[in-house]
């Protein structure tokens, strides 16, 4: 009986400590709460190494998304919210603004603005592509952020275009905490 007993509180233990499918999915991000703590990432694309950018720094909703050189500067650093449901969250930036489709569209070629975090059009999950390449799949579609080169709007298409040049995938990287008042006040 005691043996027993003990075999099913490891058996607990166990299921409990390992992740379920959805936790096992996403990669190994900080999801943040607070702006006064916020965990801040670059988001390179992953054949250009490239980064994803506010386009000219503007803190402006309607602002592109882009990809373009890193800088190492806070209109490249992106943070990811929980969204409330299970596998989604929302891109942050500035501690104000969220990445969402422009006008909420779902076609593909549709580009990629900042606004304010209202939700549609700018909920994301994320497909582990190996080797800690993801694509990021915009919620409502089922497309993902696609990479359309240099200074162009990071814009919405068909996922799965994992050949070369390898459009749909990027690689988050941890870069720090940040207070998200110190911008704002």
């Amino acid at each position: 009986m005691r043996r027993g007993g003990i075999a099913a509180v490891l058996v607990s233990l166990f299921v409990l400590l390992v992740p379920s499918a959805a936790q096992a999915a996403d990669p190994p991000i900080r999801y943040t709460g607070w702006i006064t703590n916020a965990a801040i990432y670059e988001m390179r694309a992953s054949y250009s190494w490239q980064c994803m950018d506010v386009r000219g720094e503007s803190q402006s909703p309607g602002a592109i998304v882009q990809r373009y050189d890193c800088k190492g500067k806070l209109h490249q650093r992106f943070y990811f919210q929980p969204s409330g449901t299970p596998g989604l969250f929302m891109i942050g930036v500035y501690g104000r603004y969220c990445v969402g489709a422009q006008n909420a569209a779902v076609a593909d070629g549709t580009p990629m603005v900042i606004g304010h975090c209202q939700g549609p059009g700018q909920l994301f999950r994320w497909v582990d592509r190996g080797n800690d390449h993801w694509e990021i799949v915009e919620a409502a579609s089922g497309k993902c952020l696609m990479d359309a080169g240099r200074r162009e709007a990071i814009r919405l298409g068909t996922c799965g275009n994992i050949a070369e040049p390898y459009p749909s995938l990027w690689t988050p990287r941890y870069d720090r905490q940040y207070n998200y008042t110190s911008v704002w006040g």
